[in-house]
């Protein structure tokens, strides 16, 4: 199967006042919209979300995705109460991460429940 015609899988569970987006499959130039359509609408209801990005199912990323990232990073430093938090992060991202530099903005942890009680307890 040619990887343009794979899908990016996002399921949003919300947990008390934190939402989780569980993000598998591909996420590249024309999928990423799918996820930036989820994180838009999570962010019109709340002026300051609380997100974790679970990304342990994703199967293929390219820059896109550092693109991805990036914005929504930059969009909740500019919300005062928002909070964003990265757990299961491919050790490949991870690596594209800490050679961009963008490692060391993002709040990583190693499990979905780490992530959702640091951000519940903040």
């Amino acid at each position: 199967m040619n990887h343009y015609q794979q899908e990016l899988r996002v399921r949003v569970i919300h947990r008390g006042h934190c939402s989780v987006l569980e993000v598998g499959g591909h996420l590249d130039f024309i999928t990423a919209p799918t996820l930036t359509d989820h994180i838009d609408t999570l962010w019109e209801p709340s002026a300051g979300p609380r997100l974790v990005l679970e990304l342990s199912q994703l199967t293929f990323y390219d820059s896109t995705a550092l693109g991805v990232l990036a914005h929504t990073l930059q969009r909740v430093q500019a919300t005062p109460t928002s909070r964003l938090l990265l757990a299961g992060v491919p050790d490949g991202l991870r690596h594209l991460l800490e050679r961009t530099g963008l490692l060391a903005h993002f709040g990583l942890r190693d499990s979905t429940e780490q992530a959702v009680a640091d951000l519940l307890s903040a």
